[in-house]
């Protein structure tokens, strides 16, 4: 499991993106969304990007904004898709 930090930014998207490339395979690949108090779009594009793979991904506790910018960008039903961890 990869717990997403508080503020996922461009700067968390850099640094997220070695770890979850490097994670993905042919099982969902669990990421921790419980303490994010905000997510921009550089995280959303890794996470839809995340979503699109093979095994996927599956958002552990998404905390409300990541359940707000999901539902707002309609991307809810691309990242959520195989249902929450």
């Amino acid at each position: 499991m990869i717990a997403l930090p508080p503020i996922c930014d461009r700067s968390a998207a850099s640094a997220l993106y070695p770890e979850i490339a490097e994670a993905l395979g042919p099982a969902p690949l669990v990421l921790d969304a419980s303490k994010v108090e905000r997510i921009g779009q550089a995280v959303l594009q890794l996470l839809v990007s995340a979503a699109r793979t093979e095994g996927g991904i599956a958002i552990h506790q998404p905390s409300p904004p990541v359940t707000a910018a999901l539902q707002l960008t309609r991307l809810d039903h691309v990242v959520l898709e195989g249902g929450e961890a």
